[in-house]
C-alpha cells in the first residue's frame, strides 16, 4: 500500500500532517507513505523519522506554496510544484494508490478533476461526509463539492453514496432520503421535486423526503442534497454540538451542587463529543473522481490525519473506485433526456 500525504496544506500544517503520517507508519510498517512538501520541512521531519527507526517513507519535494490569492480552480496550472498538485500527479502516474489532503476543497476537487478526470458516466463529483449518530451514522452527500445541481446529479450522488456506505461503513441495504423542508412528495423547489421523482424511479430503498430535524434520528443511512445546502448542514451540526457541550459545562459551573457532579459527568461529555467528532473518521473520499482522493477537515489534528490515512487504506482495500463504477452501471439513463 502506497499513500501520498499533502504535507503543506491545512490549518495545522505541516506539523499535524507529519505527525499523523508518522503515527500511521509506526502502526502500518508494511505500507509506504510519500510525504510531499518543502525540502526544509521534510528535512526536519527526517530527524523524527530516524529517531523512531521508521524507513517506510519517501520524500517528494514541492517548493511552491498555495495562497489565498491563488485561483483554486486553476491551481494545477499556476502552482504545478505545490504539494497538492504533486500528490495528485503521483496518483495519476500510479506511483501511489491514494492521496490524503487537508487543503482547500475547491483546489483539491478542481485539480483532481483536471488531472485524474471523472469516472465514466459521472456528470458531477460530490463530497460525502459520514455523520456519526447515537445508533450508528449516515452519509450526507453532497457537502460542498457543488453549489448548483440538477436532479440527475443528485441521483448519481445517491448511487455513489450507496457504494460509500455499503463498502466503507458496512451498511448493506442503505435507506436513501432526500433532504427537504417537508415529508410530502410535492414539497420544496423544482430541484427537490424533480429529484424525488428520479430517486423514486431509480434508487433502490428510497424512503422519501426527510426534514433536517430528523437526520440525526437514524431514519436514513444516506441523506442527499445539493452541495450548498449540505455544507451548511454539516457545519451547523459541528458548531451546535460543540456549543451545546460548552453551554452545558458553563451552566454546571454556575451551581455549587451540580459543580460537584462535574467529574462524574465527564465521561458523558467525552462520549457525546466523540460521537460527533470529525477526527474519528478523519476524512471523506471525493466521489466521482477517477482515483482515491481523501479530503480531510481543514482543521485536522494529528489524529484526524492518521484516521484519514486509514480511510484511504480502507478505500484501496475495498477497491472503492470499481465499486462506484458497478453501482453506476446498474443505472441506464437516456443522456438526451437528462
Amino acid at each position: 500500500m502506497k499513500i501520498a500525504i499533502d504535507v503543506m496544506n491545512g490549518d495545522n500544517s505541516p506539523s499535524s500532517n507529519v505527525n499523523g503520517a508518522i503515527r500511521y507508519l509506526i502502526k502500518n510498517p508494511n505500507d509506504k507513505i510519500f510525504l510531499v512538501g518543502k525540502k526544509s520541512t521534510l528535512n526536519q521531519a527526517k530527524n523524527i523519522l530516524i529517531s523512531k527507526k521508521i524507513s517506510n517513507y519517501e520524500f517528494i519535494y514541492a517548493e511552491q506554496e498555495v495562497s489565498d490569492d491563488d485561483s483554486m480552480t486553476r491551481l494545477f496550472k499556476q502552482k504545478p510544484e505545490s504539494s497538492l498538485i504533486k500528490c495528485i500527479h503521483l496518483l495519476k502516474n500510479k506511483d501511489v494508490d491514494a492521496i490524503v489532503s487537508a487543503g482547500n476543497t475547491a483546489a483539491l476537487l478542481s485539480s483532481s478533476l483536471m488531472i485524474l478526470g471523472k469516472i465514466d458516466a459521472i456528470k458531477r463529483p460530490a463530497l460525502g461526509a459520514f455523520i456519526p449518530t447515537e445508533k450508528g451514522g449516515f452519509v450526507l452527500c453532497d457537502v460542498g463539492a457543488n453549489s448548483n445541481n440538477k436532479p440527475i446529479h443528485l441521483l448519481q450522488f445517491s448511487l455513489m453514496a450507496k457504494a460509500y456506505i455499503k463498502y466503507l461503513e458496512n451498511i448493506r441495504n442503505p435507506r436513501v432520503a432526500l433532504l427537504n423542508i417537508g415529508a410530502e412528495k410535492n414539497k420544496g423547489n423544482n430541484l427537490t421535486i424533480e429529484t424525488y421523482e428520479l430517486l423514486e424511479k431509480y434508487s433502490k430503498n428510497f424512503i422519501g423526503n426527510i426534514e433536517a430535524r430528523y437526520i440525526l434520528e437514524n431514519k436514513a443511512d444516506i441523506v442527499i442534497c445539493d452541495g450548498f445546502t449540505g455544507n451548511i448542514v454539516l457545519k451547523l451540526i459541528e458548531g451546535t454540538v460543540n456549543k451545546m457541550i460548552k453551554w452545558t459545562k458553563k451552566s454546571i459551573n454556575k451551581h455549587s451542587v451540580s459543580k460537584l457532579a462535574q467529574p462524574l459527568l465527564y465521561p458523558v461529555f467525552k462520549d457525546i463529543k466523540k460521537n460527533f467528532d470529525y477526527e474519528e473518521h478523519g476524512g471523506a473520499p471525493l466521489l466521482g473522481v477517477n482515483g482515491i482522493v481523501i479530503k480531510c477537515h481543514g482543521s485536522s489534528s494529528d489524529k484526524a490525519i492518521y484516521n484519514g490515512l486509514l480511510y484511504a487504506k480502507k478505500c484501496v482495500e475495498n477497491n472503492f473506485i470499481e465499486k462506484i463504477k458497478i453501482s453506476l452501471n446498474s443505472l441506464n439513463l437516456d443522456d438526451n433526456e437528462y
